[in-house]
């Protein structure tokens, strides 16, 4: 017996919670560079020409972070963090420090105010947890989406990832492969629906 179910953000291990940022630039010359090595778990839009969205979980934060620290937007990403929530970001400081830059403004979104994005944007931005519970085999399956996870003991998934990334990496492939996990994908896809409606047809 396998099962999938969305689960609160707040029940998720802390790597897998998501952020929503909002980021002003004067210049636009930092997001192109960012969105040059912009990694797979993480999504930008721009909202106008110097501000957009940027959001993922918390491990994909630090990945940035980690392998791309000379970025100007990330060193303004690190002092955020550092001033949000430093224990989550710890040990990511290089020994000579960082001095932010002046001209990169952030804001953390409420997932209510991601619930008031238009339907495109919101799509793109509002993340679910899902929790798998049943045999590793059909776990395999759940893992072939290859979205943000972690194990957290025998027989169970945790995911998290934006409403977009669900439908077409989880929920799609599970309901057109004559999947075993067929009904749970089902399931879950109208609990989305009843959450979003105005995202889900």
């Amino acid at each position: 017996m396998a099962e999938l179910r969305l689960i609160p953000e707040e029940k998720l291990p802390q790597d897998l919670q998501p952020l929503v940022l909002e980021v002003w630039a004067e210049s636009e010359t930092p997001l192109f560079k960012l969105f040059e090595r912009l990694p797979r778990d993480l999504a930008a839009d721009r909202l106008d020409r110097r501000r957009f969205l940027l959001s993922g979980p918390w491990m994909a934060f630090r990945a940035l972070l980690q392998e791309h620290l000379d970025l100007k937007f990330s060193k303004a990403l690190l002092v955020y963090l550092e001033g949000l929530r430093p224990d989550r970001v710890k040990g990511l400081r290089p020994r000579h420090g960082v001095i932010p830059p002046q001209d990169l403004s952030l804001a953390l979104l409420s997932r209510k105010e991601v619930l008031e994005l238009p339907p495109s944007l919101k799509a793109r931005h509002l993340y679910f947890g899902v929790e798998f519970q049943g045999p590793e085999v059909l776990a395999l399956q759940v893992l072939k989406g290859r979205l943000p996870f972690e194990i957290p003991g025998p027989g169970r998934l945790l995911l998290c990832a934006s409403l977009a990334d669900l439908l077409v990496h989880l929920i799609s492939p599970l309901l057109e492969g004559g999947s075993p996990l067929r009904e749970g994908a089902q399931r879950l896809w109208e609990d989305l629906k009843r959450e979003v409606p105005d995202c889900v047809m």
